[in-house]
């Protein structure tokens, strides 16, 4: 190995090191993040016949996975709560992983059927 290539590598290697010490250093000093659950509330089950009528698929009625008014509990942001559609868990995570991590606006919305959508309302509950 030539002195030039040698003293790239040491350098690269000095410096992923200083990068992981300082990283670990400010893992060690940081306080555990707060964890809070997400309230789920399904809002409103929509259909759009006339839609459905122009392009039909699946069935014709509104979702028949929820039942408006009822309430799911997460207790992490990464599984579903029991029940749940995963298509619309798919849909929502993005707005579930803000709520596990502390934002505290009470969101609206629903998930991507554009015949019969379902909306849902998202509210953080402290853990």
């Amino acid at each position: 190995m030539h002195r030039r290539e040698f003293m790239k590598l040491a350098t690269a290697a000095t410096l992923c090191g200083a990068t992981a010490n300082l990283a670990s250093a400010a893992t060690a000093t940081a306080e555990p993040a707060k964890r809070y659950k997400c309230r789920i509330t399904v809002l409103r089950k929509l259909f759009h016949a006339d839609l459905y009528d122009q392009h039909p698929y699946g069935r014709r009625a509104a979702c028949g996975r929820f039942e408006e008014g009822q309430v799911f509990m997460t207790e992490s942001p990464w599984d579903p709560p029991p029940g749940f559609c995963t298509w619309a868990w798919a849909d929502l995570r993005a707005i579930i992983h803000k709520i596990h991590a502390g934002d505290p606006t009470v969101m609206i919305s629903c998930c991507t059927d554009g015949l019969r959508p379902v909306l849902f309302k998202f509210e953080r509950i402290e853990a």
